[in-house]
Order: structure tokens, then sequence, then C-alpha cells
């Protein structure tokens, strides 16, 4: 009974759990009286079929039988093995959208002699069918149930109602079929093309002719149809495509040309059993009841959340394994295999695949091997292997071993017998490997490196990683320098509910240069208790003041002239905060004198807002004094404690015009001073009143251009009584750098020590000027000082009064050029002459972390005039040039020069840098430093190359390109 011919419609065969039926398999091939369907495609795209009606008809009952769709037998079924179903279906058709739904109903055991086959079928939803303009067709499934279809300004009408709908199928590679839901309980399968790669037109018979290209025109540096590496070529079609790589539409300033894109597949509601059904599709399929099931022209199948496709394949019913031969490829998420031929157990899912390759998504890397090993636990094991991170059209780098096994639960991956090749060249090798495949941590050797320099000779710098928990990590790092002897550098971090914690040790035993030991201790502590109470630890701490320049360190230490030793804990509310500090420092510069030690210091801040426009703001302080007193002479030999009180009240009266804001406030501060300079007060204090008086009005005028020009004038007045402070100490105090801002400031020194005295008002003037989106565009702003009285407080009592009866004029300039490149210019003018006392200019574009140039001028008076210029440039597809100039222009010498050259691709970096600088004996060195990297691999390279920080935007360029 064969089933009528139509090109245009497709046959679903739906055999049922019969398939796997503990049946003995037959030992020859099987002939007619043993085959249960036999159905092929003839050239013109016509289904043929037939059915051996004996063994049919040996099965069916009666009663099923009256109730049997004409042109749909029923699947055949046994009660011999109640397994999950296997539905074998032919393969939809290869156009650019969706065609067809089918499914059918799971079937359920029944009694023998009393199953049947029945194809079951659902209408196909309305979808559209199109392709390229050469010879393509568009189609679309009207309400009717039929198709509508023009191509080559031909129009012809398909009747589909009641029907399952065909194309033509194919004659090359296919998309990808994916698994949709259907509003019933039938699992439902359809073909669908992820994004726009498939192109498919008709030859003269009718079949359709697709293939996977890129439409539109790409250009891709360096791609696979490049003359020369670096000349952009145009990508029409994605030699690629059949690893999941997609070229970027616009690759300028991208380090890779393209990605690897897994296409996405609909949701079936099985993906979560534990033994999902097995779903087959074929052209041809022949079947021998308990034996082997033969699969020919496009098979397809898919278990859960696994997808196979290949040429042809081999059933057996009683082992459950599987064959698959020609052009097979396995999909699972994140996960692409391509191999010549497979054997999959559908039971257990471990599966055999030869001559194969292999791409991990959403790690990024690709490889090849003789044979891999699907096993049970998702885990891969390749045989005669490789792997890399490098795009498909380059072989930068490979790793190469005998065997590797990639742990995607786990996340890393272990390689024996390992050679790495560099541009094909074997260059290093192991025994054994291991590598990271995601962020996940692993215990394993990192990186090393290797350095030189003339005091210590060659260091060479080998660290291990000891993944203790999830929670906890190690990092040992032994280092052999040769004219030093062996150190050893440990970081040990540790995470619980309430703190974060670091612990950096490092220890030289009997430095052969020095004759003595050396070592670095770094604690760094941050924790929460409970909802309010916070914990905080900074402690450094070295051996002698030259640790670091003799040795530096690879830890993530401070280095800074005075190494903070710090301890908090804090209680923190919502508008007011107490906290207890103990704060000490080793002074590693010997030109510096050691700050003051706080042991201990208690500070509260708060503040409160009462009606609209009021703000009442506190500070309350205890602070006890102390210092290593040997070698000290005079007021630098002082210490005690000091008592610190500052409350102030304001309201801020507001409108669209101006504003108005008076403020009062109160200083209070008074010491128990020991060691005090003969003459002086050893208990003085402080107190006096602070008012002030801001103003101001807001002013705008339209623009012809759209834009908003405004206009600000700013009054300030303020008072202070003049308090005699000869007898105070200076132990935290200092007097900022003036500028414009300094003009409305309640004290002219910072900290706690010094208040200055004034009777004075403050002129300011600004203007912006905003575009008709309200982007700023242009901002000046002038002001001065008058003064009424002397400024007769000092920050040392033998300094002269300040008795000019004004300040000099202080200039603010912006000019955002566009939103990319900004300029500014702040200038200190000489209230006598207008003559430039202090200048500082800058120049800054900043577009994206690749393109950043910085220029700035710093002068003042006589005693310094600088420029610095730091760039970072792409130079070409790849190449970065990133430079800094530091010039004094007074002794006429470069102070600091450093330029660096960077080649980065998709899988591989490398820079040089050279560098000459000032020391810190006022002499000049100079270095060149080299780096290399194998992107998922490591890096190696030569010397500190941290002075590449001062390049303005360097650090966050690093990390953006980590992330």
């Amino acid at each position: 009974m064969p089933f009528a011919k139509r090109s245009t419609y497709t046959l679903t065969l739906a055999i049922s759990a019969a398939l796997f039926s503990s049946y003995a398999a037959a030992d020859a091939a099987p002939t007619d009286q043993e085959m249960a369907w036999s159905c092929s495609m003839t050239d013109n795209g016509e289904w043929d079929c037939s059915v051996n009606e004996d063994i049919v008809d040996a099965v069916e009952n009666a009663d099923q039988a009256q109730q049997t769709a004409e042109t749909a037998p029923k699947e055949p079924q046994s009660t011999n093995q109640t397994t999950e179903p296997v539905v074998i279906q032919p393969a939809p058709a290869a156009v650019a959208a969706p065609i067809q739904t089918v499914g059918s109903d799971k079937p359920q055991p029944q009694a023998p002699n009393n199953s049947s086959a029945s194809a079951v079928v659902t209408a196909p939803p309305k979808v559209t069918a199109k392709a390229s303009s050469n010879g393509t067709w568009d189609c679309v499934a009207n309400k009717a149930g039929e198709w509508v279809c023009n191509g080559e300004g031909n129009e012809s009408v398909h009747q589909v109602a009641a029907q399952p709908v065909v194309q033509p199928r194919a004659q090359q590679s296919q998309p990808t079929q994916t698994a949709t839901p259907s509003t019933s309980s039938q699992p439902i399968t359809t073909a669908e093309v992820i994004g726009s790669e498939w192109q498919c037109s008709t030859s003269a018979s009718g079949a359709w002719d697709c293939n996977k290209v890129n439409i539109h025109a790409l250009s891709v540096p360096g791609g696979p149809a490049s003359s020369t590496p670096s000349a952009p070529a145009y990508i029409t079609e994605n030699p690629y495509s059949h690893l999941d790589w997609a070229y970027y539409r616009n690759p300028v300033g991208q380090q890779c040309a393209g990605r690897y894109l897994e296409p996405e597949y609909a949701l079936t509601g099985d993906e979560q059993l534990a033994n999902p059904p097995l779903y087959l599709e074929a052209d041809q399929s022949s079947t021998v009841i308990g034996g082997l099931s033969q699969l020919a022209g496009g098979v397809n199948m898919r278990q859960g959340k696994r997808r196979l496709n290949s040429s042809s394949a081999e059933l057996d019913q009683v082992t459950n394994k599987a064959r698959f031969d020609g052009n097979v490829q396995y999909r699972e998420p994140g996960l692409l295999l391509l191999s010549d031929n497979a054997q999959v157990d559908t039971v257990t899912s471990e599966a055999i695949f030869n001559n194969t390759q292999y791409v991990l998504h959403a790690e990024g890397f690709r490889g090849t091997a003789d044979r891999i090993i699907r096993l049970e636990d998702e885990r891969l094991r390749l045989e005669n292997g490789d792997y890399t991170y490098c795009p498909p059209y380059s072989e930068a780098w490979q790793l190469h071993a005998d065997s590797i096994t990639i742990n995607k639960q786990e996340g890393y991956g272990e390689a024996e017998d390992a050679v790495l090749r560099v541009a094909g060249i074997p260059v290093f090798y192991t025994p054994y490997f291991t590598f990271p495949i995601d962020d996940r941590r692993k215990s394993g050797f990192l990186q090393p490196s290797i350095g030189y320099s003339k005091d210590s000779g060659t260091d060479l710098s080998v660290p291990y990683y000891f993944n203790i928990a999830p929670n906890m990590d190690d990092t040992l790092r032994a280092r052999i320098i040769t004219d030093r002897g062996l150190m050893l550098e440990n970081e040990f971090r540790y995470m619980n509910e309430w703190s974060t914690n670091t612990l950096n040790t490092a220890y030289i035993n009997n430095d052969d240069v020095i004759d003595d030991n050396r070592w670095l201790l770094g604690i760094e502590h941050k924790g929460r208790l409970g909802t309010n109470w916070h914990t905080a630890i900074d402690y450094t701490a070295v051996s002698d003041e030259d640790y670091f320049d003799d040795l530096d360190t690879n830890l993530d230490i401070s280095r800074e002239s005075h190494l903070d030793k710090r301890a908090d804990l804090s209680y923190v509310k919502e508008n007011w905060q107490l906290r207890a500090r103990v704060h000490d420092f080793q002074t590693i510069d010997q030109d510096s004198t050691a700050p003051y030690k706080r042991l201990p210091q208690l500070r509260l801040t708060g503040e409160e807002s009462f009606g609209e426009g009021g703000e009442l703001h506190y500070l309350a302080e205890y602070t006890q004094f102390d210092r290593n007193l040997s070698g000290l002479t005079g007021s630098d030999r002082v210490i005690g404690d000091r008592r610190f009180a500052q409350p102030n009240i304001s309201y801020r009266w507001q409108t669209p015009w101006g504003y108005l804001k008076p403020q009062l406030g109160l200083w209070s501060s008074s010491y128990s001073l020991e060691n005090q300079t003969a003459g002086l007060n050893s208990n003085p204090s402080i107190n006096a009143p602070i008012l002030s008086m801001d103003s101001g009005l807001f002013f705008e005028r339209a623009m012809s251009n759209g834009g908003t020009q405004t206009l600000e004038p700013r009054l300030f007045t303020l008072y202070v009584p003049e308090k005699n402070q000869d007898s105070i100490p200076d132990f935290d105090t200092s007097e900022p750098t003036f500028n414009y801002n300094s003009l409305f400031r309640t004290n002219r020194f910072s900290g706690s020590d010094r208040l200055g005295d004034a009777e004075q008002v403050s002129l300011g003037i600004s203007t912006r000027i905003f575009t008709k989106s309200g982007f700023e565009q242009a901002s000046f702003s002038i002001g001065q000082a008058y003064y009424f009285a002397d400024r007769k407080v000092q920050l040392d009592s033998t300094d002269p009064d300040e008795t000019s009866g004004q300040s000099d004029i202080a200039t603010q300039a912006t000019w955002n050029i566009s939103r990319n490149f900004r300029a500014s210019l702040d200038t200190i003018l000489d209230n006598s002459d207008f003559e430039a006392s202090e200048s500082n200019a800058r120049l800054r574009y900043n577009s994206d972390t690749n393109h950043r140039v910085n220029f700035s001028y710093r002068f003042k008076d006589t005693t310094r005039e600088q420029t610095d210029l730091s760039f970072i440039w792409p130079l070409a597809n790849n190449w970065t040039g990133m430079g800094r100039w530091l010039y004094d222009i007074q002794d006429s010498d470069s102070l600091e020069t450093s330029l660096g050259l960077e080649y980065e691709s998709c899988c591989w970096k490398v820079s040089v840098a050279g560098r000459r600088w000032l020391d810190d004996t006022d002499e000049f060195d100079t270095g060149i430093f080299l780096k290399f990297t194998l992107k998922g691999l490591g890096s190696f390279g030569s010397g500190d190359s941290s002075f590449m920080d001062d390049i303005i935007g360097y650090e966050e360029r690093e990390e953006y390109n980590e992330n």
C-alpha cells in the first residue's frame, strides 16, 4: 500500500518503542519479508514508500485497523520493553525560516498483536521562507492552509489543508534542526536557520540549493581571503560557518574578526528528564523488528539537549547502540563536534567520534583530534589532539598532546605529553600540563617570569596556585635571584560571610649582596559585623628602607614613602558614624619625616536636616599623637592629645534665579602636650565662631544656535576672629594650593590644628554655554577675595603675616571641544601686575580605552615648569602605541621617557617598552621590557613594567581587556 506521490508534501514515519524491543537482530541483511517499512525519495523530490503487509497484518488488531487513517500507518508497539520512544521522521527542508511542524504522541505499552503504525501530523504555522534575488522563492502559508510562493516573477499555490507541509530537500549542507513545543502534548520538530547565514535557490528540477553564507560583505582585517595579513579582506562567504564562527559586521578596533556563535534552540520540555525520548529523522528508513534500523539521507537525531546529524545511521535495537557515518555533527549546549563517523550509546549518551574537530563556544577555543570520546559524565577525552584559543583562520599557537581531557563541569583541562607550538614550531614540552577553560580556579603552576637587573642578576620566578576551598586560596612564588639567593613570596586569601582577608609574606635568607635577612609582611582586611559594625586593616612592613628598590615584588602591596599600619572599627548608621582608629607608619624615604601616629583616634561625624533647606553638621574627635623622637629637635618633638569639635548649622533659600545660604559654625580644640617648646603653653585651646554667607544669582539667555548661555555671579563673605595659635603644634595640617575654589572655603588650612583668621569678601562670576541638547560645551570662572584685615595665623609662627588687601586672581576655564575632546586651564594671576604666577593647562582626548591622549603643562613662579604627555593610540589593526614623556623645561631634561609598542590578536599579544628615568639616587637609568602572552595559556616576560601604569588610562585599559 504505497503512499501517494506528492512533491510538495513530506512523509512522517512515527515508529514506536518497538524499534528497541528485545527481538533478536538478524545476522544477515534484511530481506523483503523482514522489512516493516521501506521508503525513498525520487530524483524529482517525491516520496516512494512501501510496507511489508504480512508483517503489519501479523501485529495489527482488527478493531484498531478500522480506525487507522488511510494515508498514515499507526506505530507498532511492544510490551516486551518499556524504554522511552524513538520517533523517526524525514528531515525538514532547509530554508531561511521554520517551514513545518511534525509530531507524534508518545506511545504507551500495549498487548502483543494489538500494535499498529500511524502518521501523526499537524497543520503548519504561518511562516515565511525567503532567499536571495537570483532564482529564489518567497513563500507564505496562508490561513487556508496553502503555500503561496513567488520566485522569478512566478507565483504558485500549493494546497496543504489537512496534510503535512513539504518543501523540496536541500542538496547541500542543512541548517540546524530546532525543536519547538506545540500546543498539544506532542513533541514538535521544525527546521530553523540562525540569523541570516543561509541563502537558498531552486534548481531546474525544483529542488532547493542552500548555502551558508554571510548575506552582506564584511571588511575583515587579516581574514581568510586577505592577500596580506594586515590588509582588509571583504568576506562575502563564511568558510568557517561549519565551526559556528560568525564575522563581526564592523571589526574596526576589534582584536578578533569574529566569534563563535552557538545556535539557539527552542525548549521542548524534555531537556531536564533523566531519560528523555529519542527522536530521529531521515530521508530513507528500513527497519527489522527486533533487529537493525537503517537510516539514510540526512539523519537527524535529538535527545533532550543533544543533537546529532549525519548522512546515514544504523541502530541496534538490542544493544541500544547507534553508528552514524558521513558528515557527523554533534551538538550539546556549549559544544560542537564534527567528525567522519561516530558510535553512540543512546542510553548512557557515551559516544566515540573519529577524525574530529571541536569547538567550545563559551570558552572560545577549538581543536582537532584523531578520536574524541564523550564520557557519560560529559568529559571529553581527546586522543592525539590539540587545542588553541586562536580563531579558525589562525594557527598562531597550538598545544598538542597525546591525551587531553576537557572537564567542562570543573572548568579545566589536562594534557599529557604536551608540546607547545608557536607558528607551527615546537617551543616547549611538558609531560603533564593543566589549563583553565573558564574563570574557575584550580591548583597548579602559573606562568613563570624572568627578569634581569645589574644589581641582582637574573630573577626567575615560578608561582604555584593552591585552590584550597571556594573561599580560600594561596599562591606561593619561588624566586631565584642569582646574585642574592632564594626568595619565597606568598599570598593567602580568605573570605567568609563577614570579611575578606589577604596575607602577603616574603622572605629571603641572608641576602648575598647585603649579608642580611630581608622580609615583607602585608595584611589587608575588610569586614562587617552584623548590620552596622565595620572593620578594616591595612598593614605593610618591610625589613629595610631599600627593600622595594632592591627586590621589588609581585605582591599587591603599596609602595608609598610611608607604609600604612592602620586598623579601623566603625559603627555606621544612616546619618552618623563613629570610628575608632589606630594608625602608624613606616617611612622608607630617607628624606622624609615620619608622620605622627594616631594611637588612637576616635571620631564622630553626622548630619541632620530640618525644614526645606536647613542642615546641621557635626564633628567630634579625640586623637593621641605620637612619633619616634630619635634624631628630632625643636617643635618636631612635640607629642600629645587633641580634643576637637566643629558643629555648624546652615539654611539655604533656593529659587530658580538664585540662592542664599548663611552658616554659623564653631571651632573648638584643646591640647595636652609633651616636649612643648620652651615659653609656649603645654595646654593650649581655641574656641572661635565661623560665620559665612554664600549667595549667587542665575541669569541665562537663548543663543542663536539654539543653545543657552548662563551668567552666575557669586558673593561669599567670611568672618573668623584671629586667635593666637603659636602654642599649637602642626600634627596633621597643611595649606592647600590656591585656586578658584579656595575663594569660597571657610578655612584656608586643611586638618584640625589651624583655623585661619578671616575678614573677607570673595567675588566670583561664572558663565556656561550649553548646546541645544543640554551638553555643557564651555565654562569660564574668575574670582578674587578682598580682605579687611591682615591674616596673622600661619603654619609656622615665624612666617610673616599676610598683609595684602586682596588675593591673587583665580581663573578656571574648560572647553569641551567634543564629547571626547576636552581642554582646561587653571591660572593664578598676580594681583599687582596680572602676570601668571601659577598655571596648569590640560588637553585630554578620550573616546575609548584604546584612544587616549593627555597633555599637561604646569608652571609655578620660578620653582617648577614641566610638561607631561601620555598617549594610548592604535597605529594599525591590532597594533597599539603608548608612551609617556615628562619634561622639565627649567633644567631642559627629560625626567622620564617611556615608549611601548603592543601587538594584540585574537589569541596572543606581545608588548615591548623602553624606559629612561631618574632613580632615587638622582641618576638616570634605562631599561627594555618585553612581555609575551598566549591568551588562554599564560604570559611571560622580563622586568617590572609597572611604570606603564603612569600612562593615564593604561590600568583601566588592562582591566577592560581582561574582562
